[in-house]
């Protein structure tokens, strides 16, 4: 009886060669996905009650200066300021500088530094016989300049704190060690098909760049929510060193992680809420990070990638397999092939799962699968227009 149970488990050769590839995948997914996606929300729950948002009552506070850079952004600088000039801080300013904007910019930055007084101060890049010679290098660092306070706390115009504890949340992760803050940025959920692609793949950008922090292997982080002390600004001669470089912030940002001079911010309190109204919005940012990854140091700029590869691969492995155990009636090949996709599938449910809830990128219980697989082919579309532009 038992040789009989056991002859169902001999395979050819090509079939021990393929069960050998599947598992490889399988491991290389598990452990990122252990590794990496599982650190922050873990991280998160470890941390829970330790960060409530009352930076100085047991260090010194530092003066924080916020500062946003902004283009034709009236709109979103009108229903976001204020969540930001309202902070629960004892020393803060914002900072936002008109990237030589021609709506209603100015005439709304007038109006709310009347209302907030010394709280609020905003500059501008100007123009060059009527061309426009300033960018973002050159915005970020007329603010910085103007910036009161030994630390720096960006955004973006269309971002938003949750959170009147948000300063205080950010500046609760910094010590004499720590000189850069990485905090997280969820996307506002709509009933676009394509939003609840991009909540999904800001998702995994956010896990990867929160847990290689963790794991003090360094990546990026967001300008939407980011913070770092400015001497590590001035002391690299701002931009100077990737001057030629487009979107030259998000490499300067990865050159100034290092091992041990990083933390996350992953209280509640510190997420910062970021409205991607149009789809083009969306691919502008992956057009971004796109082309300033290969700029960046470290090989953690190619977990993306092997996370990705490791994904599609593993995916055109059970298909594979699947095919080929029905066409030669090799039943336990199948179900060896489909415990291993649906392993992986309730490890992913129990990780992604938890990491979206908390992180508020939305539930993906009944959709995760076709996100999964999704994904991958939106960024790589996204990129194919990219290259046809």
């Amino acid at each position: 009886m038992l040789d009989k149970i056991l002859s169902y488990f001999v395979f050819s050769e090509i079939e021990i060669i393929l069960l050998v590839l599947l598992s490889i995948l399988f491991i290389v997914q598990v452990y990122i996905y252990f590794f990496y996606y599982k650190a922050p929300y873990s991280r998160a729950r470890r941390n829970s009650g330790d960060d409530n948002g009352s930076a100085g009552q047991n260090k010194p506070v530092p003066k924080v200066s916020v500062i946003i850079t902004a283009e034709n952004e009236a709109d979103a600088l009108a229903k976001n300021l204020l969540p930001m000039l309202k902070q629960d801080y004892p020393d803060f300013e914002v900072v936002v500088v008109d990237n030589s904007s021609n709506d209603l910019t100015q005439d709304l930055l007038i109006s709310l530094r009347n209302m907030y007084p010394g709280r609020l101060y905003y500059t501008y890049v100007p123009y060059s016989n009527d061309k426009k010679y300033g960018c973002r290098k050159l915005a970020l660092t007329i603010g910085i300049k103007a910036a009161k306070g030994d630390v720096l706390l960006f955004t973006e115009p269309y971002s938003r704190p949750i959170s009147t504890g948000w300063i205080s949340s950010m500046v609760d992760q910094l010590d004499d060690n720590i000189g850069v803050v990485l905090g997280h940025s969820f996307y506002t959920n709509t009933k676009d098909f394509y939003n609840r692609v991009a909540r999904f793949d800001n998702l995994l950008f956010s896990l990867q760049y929160l847990s290689t922090a963790i794991r003090s292997q360094g990546l990026t982080g967001t300008f939407c929510n980011v913070m770092f002390r400015k001497n590590l600004f001035f002391d690299r001669k701002g931009f100077a060193s990737v001057l030629n470089i487009e979107h030259a912030e998000n490499v300067f940002l990865n050159q100034i992680i290092r091992d041990n001079n990083t933390a996350v911010a992953l209280s509640e309190n510190s997420f910062v809420e970021t409205t991607i109204s149009r789809r083009w919005q969306w691919e502008t940012i992956k057009d971004v990070y796109a082309a300033t990854k290969p700029y960046f140091r470290g090989w953690t700029k190619y977990l993306s990638t092997a996370e990705t590869s490791s994904r599609l691969l593993f995916y055109a492995m059970v298909v594979a397999l699947s095919a080929y155990s029905v066409t030669t009636h090799n039943w336990v090949l199948l179900g060896i092939t489909i415990f291993f996709f649906l392993l992986r599938l309730t490890i992913q449910l129990i990780i992604i799962g938890k990491a979206a809830k908390y992180f508020r990128a939305g539930i993906f219980h009944l959709s995760l699968l076709m996100m999964d697989i999704i994904q991958p082919f939106y960024n790589l579309n996204l990129r194919g227009k990219k290259k046809r532009r």
